[in-house]
């Protein structure tokens, strides 16, 4: 357990450097770029990249970096290992929140959404919070996609600021709709 809550705080750590670093520009639809390691495979805008894979037995991240300061992760769960979605929801609120170096992080408001792509998506749930960095207060929506993909279990998180999901979400849709798994 002590290994797994020690991959969860680099996962969150690796996420809050990209959430407090990034620049603001939309996703690159028309230069999309393909990614596929170890029988996964998904479709990118030209401006996103993959800069990190966390992986131990049973479970696999995947960390993606945007053109802003939104974040997306796909985590495989496989040979059994599996969280719920609304455990995975709880332990990634309850690790940034520890891992925050400076302001605040609310637990916000979690409900589950209809997706378009329901012939993957078996379950999607919202999270929209703030953070508060010297008194400003900037809302965000993080959305976790729960599909079943052959025996594994996939769960696709994003997050962005509600100023800049207009630049990314059709990034986050591209990132949704293209994921496979051999």
């Amino acid at each position: 357990m002590k290994r797994s809550i020690g991959m969860w705080k680099n996962i969150c750590s690796l996420l809050l450097v990209f959430v407090l670093f990034a620049c603001d520009e939309p996703a690159d639809l028309a230069n999309s770029q393909s990614y596929e390691k170890d029988g996964v495979s998904f479709i990118l805008p030209g401006n996103w990249k993959v800069v990190g894979e966390e992986r131990e037995e049973g479970f696999r991240y995947i960390d993606i970096a945007t053109s802003t300061d939104a974040v997306a992760g796909i985590s495989v769960f496989s040979n059994g290992a599996m969280f719920n979605l609304e455990d995975y929801v709880n332990l990634i609120i309850d690790s940034f929140n520890d891992l925050l170096p400076v302001g605040s992080r609310d637990r916000g408001d979690i409900v589950e959404f209809e997706v378009d792509q329901t012939d993957k998506v078996e379950k999607a749930l919202r999270n929209q919070f703030s953070i508060t960095l010297a008194d400003v207060e900037v809302p965000h929506t993080a959305d976790f996609y729960e599909m079943k993909v052959q025996s594994d279990r996939v769960i696709i998180f994003t997050q962005t600021t509600n100023e800049e999901k207009e630049l990314v979400q059709k990034g986050f849709d591209q990132l949704i709709q293209s994921f496979k798994q051999d």
